[in-house]
């Protein structure tokens, strides 16, 4: 009996040689992608109205995150803008944030976080804290996490040039901090968190609330609503004592 032998074409040969040096650089890219210590998300928001009188409001922000082994770096930025009639004032403040975070074990970590924070209406022009401190993970579930900290902090502030009280008072103090950050995941799509932290000292003590609920609309875009509040005990004499920020923003995951 004989047997059949083929010979492969120079046209076989080259397809195989084609689908192979396709083929790798794809599984590369993919295991690279999967093994990447970076994540962030990008959101936009604006709300803009046309009455007697027109209004404008804008929020942007953008966070970046470095994850590897037990270290983790997280940079944060945000603004808030909305015009206001003549003679009243609007909201024009931005924050940047950056911090550090280090795993002891399963369960206790140690943080830095340094928080600078410029408004141009409210009763602080600019105001700049450096915190440090332990924390710990009460629930880290797939769906459910829970974590608390507390630590010593430094602050630095400065008021308004046209406070009626203390035009332009600068001041530094030791603080005490503390926080409470959760979230949970009702579904694929529905997301809920927040984080209530406070910063106390001599010359004023701020309590800072947030909440979101997230909505995925697609595999990396989603809709959010963040509502913010926060107290502070020590302000001009012209200011509330409380702010208030909603907003509605398009995020993009990355």
């Amino acid at each position: 009996m004989k047997r059949l032998i083929v010979k492969p074409t120079s046209e076989l040969a080259a397809t195989i040689a084609l689908c192979l040096l396709f083929a790798t650089p794809w599984v590369s890219a993919e295991e690279e992608l999967s093994e990447s210590p970076w994540r962030g998300n990008t959101k936009l928001g604006f709300i803009f109205t046309q009455t007697t009188t027109s209004s404008l409001s804008v929020n942007t922000g953008a966070t970046v995150v470095h994850d590897k082994e037990d270290w983790q770096q997280r940079g944060e930025f945000s603004t808030y803008y909305t015009n206001a009639p003549e003679g009243e004032d609007g909201t024009n403040k931005y924050n940047l944030t950056y911090g550090v975070k280090h795993q002891v074990n399963g369960e206790w970590f140690v943080y830095g976080n340094n928080k600078y924070e410029h408004d141009q209406y409210a009763t602080y022009r600019q105001q700049m804290t450096i915190a440090t401190g332990f924390g710990a993970t009460l629930l880290d579930l797939e769906r459910r996490k829970l974590s608390i900290g507390a630590g010593p902090g430094y602050r630095f502030s400065q008021r308004q040039d046209f406070d009626p009280d203390f035009p332009g008072k600068k001041e530094d103090e030791i603080i005490a901090n503390a926080f409470v950050e959760g979230m949970a995941k009702i579904n694929d799509r529905f997301e809920l968190g927040g984080k209530l932290s406070t910063d106390y000292g001599e010359a004023n003590t701020s309590t800072n609330v947030k909440g979101y609920v997230k909505n995925q609309l697609m595999q990396a875009v989603s809709l959010q609503l963040d509502l913010e509040y926060i107290y502070n005990t020590e302000v001009a004499s012209d200011q509330s004592n409380d702010e208030i920020y909603s907003t509605i923003s398009l995020n993009y995951d990355f």
